[in-house]
């Protein structure tokens, strides 16, 4: 049997037929609950109840104070196929490309020093006869068209349906952000040498550094989680250009590497005419051991690194997230991006190979 005739004969097995792309959005079924606030002390830099804005000199940053590598990952997916499994759960098959790139600062010019990205196609794989798995996981990987790699993805928690679409399909899209994240971490173990920032908690990546290991510094655009108390809140809303809340203790329960204890703040990059006072603001990250080690708990190297990352905010009116963005962050993701095969091309090759394009039939 080729590897065609393998994969076809999965599909029709399993009854697959193609969907379009859902905008359903379950709850996550990884989600922690835990109360962040056994793990806060806000009370570091400043008592909480004194909070205010902070304003951020001019003086530069030192070396080992600012970031001479930027680590940036990219995912596109989309399910193309629904499988019924044997219990009769609808089981959606995304197909995917995931990538990685790491940008080297030499003087003024950034150079792409790693990249890594890879074709997939993912599912909750736990229903289906391991033999059967085998095969077709074999004859998509071997596909010259192709080259699929399949990340089988985990079920999702007893409290969840299995019998829900949106429910199946988030645990698939989970396992591809996932990977994006694996490449990430090769991305940054490829060179420890320099202080590296990379898009996201630092406890995503990887575990507390060596004390004495270059710096690590995470950029958060996203704020879903709830880390101030009401005076934090009005420091934050009252942000302005080149200023910064004061700085607090955080160790997260999240990551498969355990709690990783951060020093964090929030600064604000810019903003524009008429937007939102939280518009413009991120979560900067830096591990609190090397903040006490190396920088001997100094406020003022975390104005230096904030000018620093204020000065390499992204400029381009046109970018959609502008305002939240590093100019070296969009650089490395203008260097990834074109590396990507045609997600149109590589859906419609997928379809035809499946076999799911009526002029397939004489094949």
């Amino acid at each position: 049997m080729n590897d065609r005739q393998a994969l076809r004969d999965f599909l029709n097995h399993y009854r697959a037929e193609s969907v379009a792309l859902t905008r359903d959005r379950p709850a996550d079924p990884t989600i922690d609950e835990a109360d962040p606030e056994e793990q806060l002390n806000r009370d570091i830099e400043v008592p909480e109840e004194q909070w205010d804005p902070i304003n951020i000199s001019e003086a530069p940053a030192r070396p080992g104070e600012f970031p001479e590598r930027f680590i940036d990952g990219s995912v596109t997916h989309q399910p193309v196929l629904c499988l019924r499994s044997p219990p009769g759960w609808p089981i959606p098959m995304v197909l995917g490309e995931v990538g990685a790139v790491g940008l080297r600062l030499e003087g003024r010019r950034l150079v792409r020093d790693f990249v890594a990205i890879d074709r997939v196609l993912s599912w909750v794989a736990d229903p289906f006869p391991w033999a059967d798995m085998e095969r077709v996981t074999a004859a998509l990987v071997n596909m010259p068209e192709l080259r699929l790699r399949v990340l089988p993805a985990n079920l999702p928690q007893a409290s969840h349906n299995p019998f829900d679409y949106a429910v199946m399909q988030h645990q698939a899209q989970a396992r591809l952000r996932q990977e994006m994240t694996n490449m990430e971490r090769l991305a940054l173990t490829a060179d420890r040498s320099r202080p590296v920032c990379i898009y996201g908690g630092l406890n995503r990546l990887m575990g507390a550094p060596a004390p004495e290991s270059p710096l690590m510094i995470g950029v958060i655009k996203s704020h879903a989680r709830n880390y101030l108390h009401p005076r934090g809140w009005e420091t934050y809303l009252d942000l302005r250009p080149r200023q910064r809340t004061p700085y607090f203790y955080y160790e997260g329960l999240r990551g498969e590497h355990g709690g990783m204890p951060v020093i964090t703040w929030y600064l604000k990059l810019g903003t524009s005419p008429n937007m939102p006072s939280n518009v413009g603001t991120v979560r900067v990250e830096i591990p609190a051991g090397q903040f006490e080690h190396q920088f001997r708990s100094d406020p003022q190297m975390i104005n230096r690194l904030s000018g620093w990352l204020i000065d390499a905010r992204c400029r381009d009116n046109a970018y959609a997230r502008m305002s939240t963005s590093l100019e070296p962050i969009v650089r490395a993701e203008d260097a990834l991006k074109p590396l990507f095969t045609s997600f149109a091309v590589l859906v419609n090759r997928f379809y035809r190979v499946a076999n799911l394009f009526r002029g397939n039939n004489n094949e």
